[in-house]
């Protein structure tokens, strides 16, 4: 059971602020994945987004 599972059981019972903390966990995780990959491309393909 994970974070969504845990904003689904709140949301049953009307714990907003444990819905809203899941939702801020959620989002903080998806960007520092965006950040990782943006940074993983640019290691592994340096040459992606230059002009030629």
């Amino acid at each position: 059971r994970g974070i969504g599972f845990m904003v689904q059981s709140a949301a049953q019972f009307l714990i907003t602020d444990t819905v809203v903390l899941g939702i801020i966990v959620i989002a903080i995780v998806a960007v520092s994945f965006e950040l990782f990959l943006r940074w993983l491309q640019k290691q592994l393909s340096p040459w992606y987004g230059q002009q030629l």
